[in-house]
């Protein structure tokens, strides 16, 4: 605004006139406003700082709830993914192992022991179908269904009619589900074994296999055969007679 004397830009809370020393009795106004809002704005300012030190272990009570649930949520995340996070971490260092294990899965191989390579493969969560395992794919899928074979077969003829751990006719039924699945991934990929690095290892799990059930269960290459190309039913009767002695 200017001065209604000397004409001089003036401020709306100016008290004189800083031209001509003139008393602004027309900014008198503004500058009561000026100070009614500066009270109120240090009451505000006082009142604001009075609640947040009345309420400052309420707020502290409450910063630490926020935490906790947070840092409870977290735990619980870890927890619920701490076997992926697990499973992960030694596929990672499988990869990275990956000559150093390579030469214990070939000495697992050379030796017979397939039911070494498959607690080998599974301790230390080997991808097999990626690289640079993807070559043991097929072993892979055989020799699963070959140890779990042995177990089931090893642990219906050790448990047999007495057995108090297991229901003896649940064994007999796993015995044949395991039989029935390793003989039919074997015959069912028999095409693309002949074709795979590892066949030699596949074929002879085969022929431990045919011992396995000649000696446990009696069967010979016909027994076996005829075993083979019967039903459930008949399959079942037969581990019966020779688990159940029935």
């Amino acid at each position: 605004m200017k001065c209604i004397s000397c004409g001089g830009e003036v401020g709306l809370t100016d008290k004189t006139c800083p031209f001509c020393g003139r008393v602004l009795n027309e900014t008198a106004g503004y500058r009561r406003d000026l100070k009614k809002y500066r009270q109120e704005s240090t009451k505000a300012k006082e009142s604001l700082k009075k609640t947040i030190t009345e309420n400052v272990s309420m707020v502290i009570s409450a910063l630490v709830m926020i935490l906790l649930i947070v840092a409870l949520g977290i735990a619980l995340y870890v927890e619920d993914n701490a076997y992926h996070f697990h499973e992960d971490k030694l596929r990672r260092e499988s990869v990275k192992n990956y000559e150093e294990y390579s030469v214990q899965i070939r000495q697992y191989l050379d030796a017979g022991d397939y039911t070494g390579f498959v607690a080998f493969k599974e301790a230390h969560n080997i991808a097999e179908f990626q690289e640079p395992y993807d070559d043991l794919c097929l072993l892979w899928e055989v020799a699963k269904e070959y140890s779990n074979m042995v177990l089931k077969v090893e642990s219906a003829v050790v448990f047999g009619p007495e057995a108090s751990r297991y229901d003896p006719e649940g064994n007999v039924r796993d015995c044949r589900m395991a039989i029935y699945d390793f003989y039919r991934e074997y015959e069912y990929n028999l095409s693309e074994i002949e074709e795979d690095p590892y066949r030699d290892y596949i074929h002879d799990m085969k022929d431990k296999a045919d011992i396995l059930l000649r000696v446990y269960l009696g069967m010979d290459d016909a027994v076996r055969e005829e075993y083979l190309a019967g039903s459930v039913n008949e399959q079942e009767a037969y581990l019966e007679g020779v688990i159940l002695d029935e």
